[in-house]
């Protein structure tokens, strides 16, 4: 088994695990099948409406709370789970609310450990609520029974005209995806635009902000590339940019964005890394592209500024910081990194 929280102390794994089971939406329950006793997380309450904790902690009360209709077939696939007859518990059934009504489940468990004699001596499981889906599908289900007998000429001519709207709106979502890749997309270069950049970095800053998590940001462009497209044309200058664009992409996290400026300016953001760390990545793209080839007789080089986000930052304040640090780097003899840690 994974181990996602490797505490050293079973008074650090409680607090843990109670604060985990606290928050979770779902109803968790853990069975000793050797007591009989039931520990039920506070979201199994709350999905039901019951008081925290008022139910006695055993199997009984769960048994009592299933609709009459679904008792017999919820205890025989149980029953069969826990006899090795079937392989995976998980079953859907109805569950008596605080206010007497029913919220229709899917309940989910597993056997997590045996006795010597192969009986369960411990089961973990889960209550996810699925009342609206279930009742939207049995409403369905009535519906279709109802046009077989042919008594819903009306749902007929209602159903065509479902489907007709559900046609139109996934070439309307289809439409509206289109558009969103061409405003937030570069059109020469296939990476993320200005809009894009500004829309991400302004995200990834309130995220630095909640999380107290570092975030860097760079710049970069390439040198001398008036130098470039005035030798070899623009056409020649248009496959250069892309082959940087896509050199970077390929040597970036997925977390990471880089984003066309404009022009032959790029920018880079790198969520949850220090300026230090993005130093050295710029380093290595740095590296790769004055080490690139569009053709047998071009290559370029690209001069980069690093900077770290800092409380209370704007996108401008931080933008121009990282701009006068690429200046430098320009100013020093190009094709190099120049990061906050050297201006300080």
């Amino acid at each position: 088994m994974y181990k996602t929280y490797p505490h050293k102390t079973v008074k650090k794994s409680d607090m843990t695990l109670n604060s985990i089971l606290d928050l979770i939406a779902e109803g968790i329950w853990d069975w000793d099948g050797n007591t009989g006793h039931v520990t039920r997380s506070p979201g199994w309450y709350r999905m039901l409406g019951y008081q925290l904790g008022s139910f006695k902690e055993d199997v009984f009360t769960w048994e009592n709370i299933i609709h009459p209709e679904d008792y017999d077939h919820v205890m025989a696939h149980f029953d069969s789970y826990l006899t090795a007859k079937i392989d995976n518990y998980q079953i859907e059934y109805r569950c008596k609310k605080a206010d007497g009504s029913y919220l229709w489940i899917v309940d989910h468990g597993n056997i997590i450990q045996y006795n010597t004699d192969g009986s369960p001596a411990r089961m973990i499981g889960v209550h996810h609520d699925i009342d609206e889906q279930k009742k939207a599908q049995l409403a369905l289900i009535e519906q279709n029974l109802l046009l077989k007998n042919g008594n819903l000429t009306l749902g007929k001519i209602v159903d065509i005209k479902t489907k007709e709207l559900e046609n139109k709106n996934r070439q309307l979502e289809k439409k509206i995806t289109e558009i969103e890749i061409i405003s937030n997309r570069d059109p020469l270069t296939k990476i993320a635009n200005r809009h894009k950049f500004e829309n991400v970095l302004c995200r990834e800053i309130s995220r630095a902000n909640r999380y107290q998590h570092p975030l860097s940001l760079a710049i970069f462009d390439i040198d001398l590339f008036k130098h470039i497209n005035d030798q070899y044309g623009h056409k020649t200058g248009d496959l250069l940019l892309c082959a940087i664009s896509q050199l970077v992409s390929d040597n970036i996290r997925k977390l990471d964005l880089v984003a066309r400026w404009g022009g032959d300016e790029f920018v880079l953001i790198f969520p949850e890394i220090t300026h230090e760390k993005a130093y050295l990545i710029c380093e290595k793209l740095r590296i790769l592209i004055s080490q690139s080839k569009v053709s047998d007789d071009l290559s370029a080089t690209c001069s980069f500024g690093v900077s770290e986000y800092r409380y209370g930052d704007t996108l401008d304040t931080l933008f121009q910081r990282v701009d006068k640090l690429l200046f430098v780097s320009k100013e020093n003899g190009r094709n190099r990194v120049h990061s906050e840690s050297e201006a300080l």
